[in-house]
């Protein structure tokens, strides 16, 4: 009887954390197409402005990074589990 409460209990506590996190990624949805919109109303160009040079030079430097972060990340995550192991 108990097992079968603490089971039921850990499941409405996953469903409502599985709906926390729906919520907040519509939210960012929601955030991005109201900036997009304003940008607009605004008489700002996305395109003219995701054209520039500079910008494409941004984008890539960042890519680069988050490329390194991850990897040496996933390094640090195996020998961490390396460790474990042995």
């Amino acid at each position: 009887m108990k097992n079968k409460f603490l089971t039921q209990l850990s499941n409405r506590t996953a469903n409502r954390q599985r709906e926390i996190n729906n919520k907040g990624f519509i939210e960012i949805i929601v955030v991005i197409i109201v900036a997009l919109v304003l940008l607009n109303l605004m008489g700002i160009d996305l395109k003219a402005v995701l054209a520039k040079e500079s910008v494409k030079q941004f984008f890539t430097y960042v890519k680069d990074m988050i490329i390194l972060v991850w990897s040496d990340f996933k390094l640090i995550v195996d020998f961490i589990r390396n460790m474990a192991n042995n």
